[in-house]
């Protein structure tokens, strides 16, 4: 009894270590440059560099996986099912961070990757060839013994075949051969009979239980992810109004916003750039339909700060336009800037600028606009 707890133990250590591994693999599909994040200096470097690996990254938790599998028996129980329990888990998680953290289930910018949404894509195909390759490649090339003993009839092992254990016709004709037994089912025999078809009869009832529960929950899985309600365009435009200015002050005075602000934040500017939306207003209208009113002072004050600001997707900044509105973690930055009118100082144009999120698309960045710029001199 204790050796068989012991085992149970066992087998629920490896299924959760192995989940861990299937969640650190569709991590590593989702989110590579988190990483190893994205460098310009390793890309130009000579040699073989860490960085050279990242593709191949998603094998050390595929070995990781193998390694706690095999660590045991039942070991394609112990992988499938915890590829499984992440797939569903991701699944059911994916509508309801749509619809309240699409920078997770999607690029905030188009130079990003695909994000959870191409991570799952990944993923159901890695499942998919790990189950052709466990269940049908090496179940073909390493036969269990008991696929063995299955085998059609007439198949003979190659020890059977033996020369030096042959016999003649008159050996096996002189064998003595067993009597073929004669059942002659009885009172007791039918009651065997009946209980036993009774037996496989709760086996097939149990089976459609089990392929009915299946189909059910498959089915309520995918009415999930099509009929979780998803907000809007304008409804989308203002839940990232109020998740934008989500922030904390530091000792020193400096503020930072949150990731999920920066992301919120990367979204409005993005709004407001590809469908004018400032366009005509006064810097206190602006200010007013960003709903900078219910901002703190402190806080307001380093959103608005228009002073000018290096980037790093960018060299000097334009002289005819302004820095209005600047969000930023310390580590990714989103910038509003805007172009007024002469006569009545109303906005014209307002455009975003990003940095931060990747070096490589920034530096690419810099570089055309300084190609631009010398151009246009």
């Amino acid at each position: 009894m204790g050796i068989l707890m012991m085992n149970q133990i066992l087998l629920i250590l490896r299924f959760l270590f192995c989940m861990i591994g299937a969640a650190a693999l569709l991590g590593v599909f989702s989110f590579p440059d988190a990483v190893i994040p994205p460098s310009p200096a390793m890309e130009s470097a000579e040699g073989f560099t860490l960085y050279a690996l990242k593709p191949a990254a998603w094998l050390l938790p595929v070995l990781f996986m193998e390694l706690v599998s095999c660590c045991g028996p039942r070991r394609n129980l112990v992988w499938f099912s915890s590829l499984f329990a992440v797939l569903v888990a991701a699944l059911v998680a994916y509508p309801v961070l749509e619809a309240t953290r699409p920078e997770i289930t999607g690029p905030t910018f188009t130079y990003q990757g695909g994000m959870l949404s191409s991570g799952l894509a990944y993923y159901i195909a890695f499942t998919a060839v790990s189950f052709l390759f466990r269940k049908v490649l090496l179940a073909y090339a390493f036969p269990s013994e008991e696929l063995h003993d299955n085998l059609e009839v007439g198949f003979v092992s190659a020890s059977a075949l033996d020369p030096a254990s042959a016999r003649t016709v008159q050996e096996i004709a002189a064998e003595k051969k067993a009597a073929a037994p004669r059942f002659r089912f009885k009172q007791g025999d039918a009651r065997m009979a009946e209980r036993f078809r009774l037996i496989m009869k709760r086996m097939v009832f149990r089976s459609r239980i089990a392929n009915a529960a299946t189909a059910v929950l498959v089915a309520i899985l995918i009415l999930w992810l099509c009929c979780y309600p998803q907000p809007t365009a304008e409804e989308a435009l203002q839940r990232d109004l109020k998740a934008m200015y989500a922030h904390k002050m530091l000792p020193n005075g400096y503020a930072l916003a949150s990731n999920r602000a920066v992301h919120a934040a990367a979204r409005v500017m993005k709004h407001i750039s590809d469908y004018e939306s400032l366009a005509g207003m006064t810097r206190a209208e602006a200010e007013q339909w960003l709903g900078l009113d219910a901002v703190p002072p402190a806080y307001k004050a380093w959103l608005r700060d228009e002073r000018p600001i290096a980037l790093a997707s960018a060299n000097s900044m334009h002289e005819n336009r302004t820095r209005f509105l600047t969000v930023t973690n310390g580590r990714q930055i989103c910038v509003l800037y805007i172009r007024t009118s002469d006569a009545d100082g109303r906005i014209i144009v307002s455009e975003l600028q990003d940095a931060g999120w990747d070096a490589v698309a920034d530096e690419n960045r810099r570089r055309i606009g300084n190609d631009w710029g010398a151009l246009y001199r």
